[in-house]
């Protein structure tokens, strides 16, 4: 039977399909059979089974020694993962293998020995990538290097041996840095948000407390230096300002737990009297316990160790004065004022006597300021309420004296204020909210002076009587400034509330609130601003009319609320405290004249400028008194709990405030140091001979108090110290609990 042309299509488009299929099943065969091949030899690696993996590998000259599993981990990592060096070693053998992020994956699970391994193998092939992260890996960001990952982890002994082959971070530029070079360049990686995660992951790197100790011989100073970068950096860059909080808060832990690992007094001595980092030109010892407050390590300044430190440096050996209450403190002062003359003498003539370094104690020091002081704020309270004299007199010499002891108070008291500049720099004096408000207060003491000083060159001639003078007469203006100079000097003794672990939190509590009341005062003022540029010439028409009731002959006044801008300001104000007239938003007209005199009823009432003065001035209240007011209760009961909650660690950092502030002054109080002294001499003699690095400097050691200098301590010291205390927090850490066990009957 003959074929037709149809059948002879069919047949080959049958055999065409035929070969295809036949191919596509060969290659699915061969794929299937890869797939099997490379689940084999992942799972065997698993295993560690190093001769069925050489065997595998022998048998399949063209197999992938690369391939990755289904989470794109490869066998190399896998070897890694479960510690296999002999595999790992039979892999690194095989030429075609590629290390990838294997380095990355060996340093996070700790695999120190393989870790060599890996950076001997890419010294090899490439010098230039070792130091540098694998751009390619999908577990970690290109810009993550060795060491960073290592830091990151805390790997005491791959963070040295990276350490030992160079390996090195990079410290991130200044918070504010805007160089063209790296910041501006980094900033525009991936929006700058690449930029951001390569800089906090360089702190996390920095943060780590075994970098620190393998890159630091100061760890504390490190610490210290490094929460200030933090700090610095996350008030700049606040999107990531929690994180960078976190690393700040254990940085600065780090630093306490070495300061509390310290076994004896001496040993806490070595550490606070290191002057690195410290610019402090004064006689305190304890430097680093300076730079400590300066950079606000609050929990290091109420560690323990410090303060047993700084109370024996406070007080001394006069243990009354730590064992009594605030009573006994109020006594000693009373009592301290007249034996004042006692001590002028004891301090020119008898420095360094037994007596003279007793009265030198800082604890002596400012109750001596605060019997001075108070015989101060007695004058002033005595000039301030002096008979006011209807006619100008320039003969009154109680009032004379007053005013002259003023100011000698005064003049000395800027004396004080200009050495203590001297002695701790303008950044450190300033830094202090007390020293801006004693400045304020001496300037107004000054503008007082000089009001005085008018009164008495230039009287009224011929003299008129007080209610003829001018509104800035300099008697007044200076009746005025010595008021205020008056409650700023009684407000001065909240300073002293620091020293009491009751009343220390509630004073730090002011502060903060104070700083709240500034916050919420900026949205304040933008909410007056508005209502008052709408409000302020709203009803200046109706300024000054009356209407007068026709029937009852009632005068009612219209209100001067909204007649100009500083009535509007003033009802604004005031009505924030409920002290405005209800009245203040309606609408008076005044009644129409008639021929013969009368008066006659308005035409019209003004219905709709009173309910738009009305609407926003309740709206304001609203506003200003639920809104506003209420929030800044909040957070002002928010900051008290905040405070009230670490009220320790705040008392006790307020309370070496107030134990440095006294201890950076003179022995002899405002004004008696004016007076010169042995001391002073000393002091003079001991700066010049420093400046000029004169071999005298040993005399001046010789014949000043054991108290003037710290005990110098060699460099090697502290460096065996450091050891130590390192040595002691890496033991701490890897214990579950810190038990301190009495000896000798530890049971």
């Amino acid at each position: 039977m003959s074929e037709t042309p149809n059948d002879n299509e069919t047949s080959e488009e049958t055999n065409d399909f035929t070969t295809e299929a036949d191919t596509s099943s060969y290659n699915d065969y061969h794929l299937d059979e890869e797939e099997e091949l490379q689940r084999k030899y992942l799972n065997m690696i698993k295993m560690c089974d190093v001769t069925g993996v050489k065997n595998l590998l022998d048998k399949n000259s063209g197999f992938d020694v690369n391939c990755k599993n289904y989470q794109g981990i490869t066998g190399l990592n896998l070897a890694i993962e479960v510690n296999c060096e002999p595999m790992i070693d039979l892999l690194l053998s095989w030429p075609d293998l590629e290390i990838g992020d294997s380095l990355m994956r060996a340093i996070r699970h700790n695999r120190s020995q393989i870790v060599i391994k890996l950076l001997d193998l890419l010294q090899t092939k490439s010098p230039e990538s070792v130091e540098l992260g694998y751009e390619h890996s999908t577990e970690f960001p290109r810009y993550l290097t060795p060491i960073m990952l290592a830091a990151q982890c805390g790997h005491y002994q791959i963070i040295s041996l990276l350490l030992k082959r160079g390996h090195t971070i990079p410290i991130p530029h200044k918070a504010r840095c805007l160089c063209k070079k790296v910041c501006k360049s980094l900033a525009q990686l991936n929006n700058g948000l690449e930029a951001s995660e390569l800089k906090l992951s360089v702190f996390r790197a920095l943060a780590n407390p075994f970098y620190i100790y393998l890159t630091s011989e100061d760890p504390i100073l490190t610490a210290f230096q490094l929460s200030k970068e933090l700090q610095e950096h996350g008030n700049v860059n606040r999107l990531f300002k929690s994180d960078y909080e976190s690393l700040n808060l254990q940085t600065r832990l780090f630093a306490v737990d070495l300061i509390g690992l310290c076994r004896s007094s001496a040993e806490v001595k070595l550490i606070l009297t290191r002057k690195e980092g410290c610019n402090f030109f004064g006689s305190f010892p304890y430097r680093r316990l300076v730079m400590a407050m300066d950079l606000k390590q609050k929990e290091f300044v109420a560690h323990g160790s410090v303060q047993q430190i700084l109370e024996v440096a406070w007080a001394g050996n006069w243990y009354e004065w730590r064992d009594r209450g605030n009573t006994y403190g109020a006594c000693t002062v009373l009592a301290r004022v007249p034996l004042l003359l006692w001590i002028v003498v004891l301090h020119l003539f008898a420095p360094y006597s037994k007596s003279g370094e007793y009265y030198s104690l800082p604890v002596n020091r400012m109750i001596n300021y605060l019997a001075s002081y108070a015989v101060f704020l007695v004058v002033l309270t005595w000039a301030n309420n002096l008979e006011k004299t209807a006619v100008e007199c320039t003969n009154d010499r109680l009032g004379l004296v007053l005013r002259t002891i003023i100011v000698l108070y005064a003049t000395m008291f800027m004396v004080r204020t200009v050495k203590l500049v001297i002695v701790q720099g303008p950044r450190r004096f300033f830094s202090m909210l007390w020293n801006v408000y004693d400045c304020v207060k001496l300037c107004m003491l000054a503008a007082t002076a000089v009001c005085w000083w008018m009164s008495y060159t230039n009287p009224h001639d011929p003299p008129i009587e007080r209610k003829y003078w001018s509104s800035l007469d300099p008697t007044l203006v200076g009746e005025g400034l010595l008021a205020v100079v008056t409650v700023m000097s009684f407000l001065r003794l909240l300073f002293l509330c620091q020293l009491s672990y009751s009343l220390g939190p509630l004073q730090v509590s002011l502060g903060k609130m104070t700083t709240d009341f500034a916050r919420l005062a900026a949205v304040f003022g933008i909410i007056i601003m508005a209502f008052t540029a709408g409000l302020c010439r709203f009803y200046q028409y109706y300024e000054g009319m009356t209407h007068v009731d026709p029937a009852t002959g009632y005068e009612t006044k219209q209100d001067e609320s909204f007649v100009n801008v500083y009535s509007t300001l003033k009802t604004l104000f005031w009505g924030v405290f409920c002290m405005t007239s209800s009245t203040a938003g309606t609408v008076v007209i005044e009644n129409a004249a008639v021929d013969d005199g009368e008066k006659a009823a308005p035409v019209y009432n003004h219905y709709v400028t009173q309910a738009v003065g009305t609407l926003l001035y309740s709206v304001f209240q609203t506003l200003s008194v639920i809104v506003t007011l209420n929030m800044l209760i909040a957070t002002m009961t928010n900051t008290f709990q905040r405070v009230t909650g670490n009220s320790y660690v705040e008392w006790v950092f307020g309370r070496t405030e107030v134990f440095l502030s006294f201890s950076m002054h003179s022995a002899l109080p405002p004004p008696l140091n004016i007076l010169p002294s042995v001391h002073c001499v000393v002091e003079v003699f001991a700066y010049l001979t420093n400046c000029c690095k004169a071999s005298s400097v040993g005399f001046v050691n010789l014949i000043s108090s054991k108290k003037y200098h710290a005990d110098s301590y060699p460099d090697n010291a502290f460096r065996e110290l450091m050891h130590k205390l390192s040595r002691r927090y890496f033991r701490h850490r890897q214990r579950p609990t810190d038990v301190r066990m009495c000896f000798p009957a530890c049971g």
